[in-house]
């Protein structure tokens, strides 16, 4: 039996994010989203639009509360329109802690 690799232990997907987003009830779309590793999932990549700038806050609370263990969440935060925010753009990376 081989041992459990690093990504077996992610235990992140698309889906915890979008079940994140929806915790935090904003109105959001995920513009693209890439996964890496084979065959179990080692580092989650995406973009999210939260339509609503007031709305950023909760997204990101919720977005952090998936990190744990050896789960590292980092995000980059953009907000978009001239003069007033439209929206935020939310670059989100998932992945599991290298060297543990």
């Amino acid at each position: 039996m081989q041992p459990a690799r690093g990504s077996a232990k992610i235990g992140a997907s698309v889906e915890s994010l979008e079940k994140a987003l929806a915790a935090a009830q904003v109105n959001y779309k995920i513009e693209r989203w890439w996964k890496y590793g084979q065959p179990q999932i080692d580092l989650i990549k995406g973009v999210i639009d939260v339509r609503n700038p007031a709305d950023a806050g909760k997204a990101v609370q919720q977005l952090i509360s998936q990190q744990h263990g050896n789960i590292q969440v980092n995000l980059e935060v953009f907000p978009y329109g001239i003069v007033n925010p439209e929206g935020v753009r939310i670059h989100v990376a998932m992945e599991h802690q290298v060297g543990e």
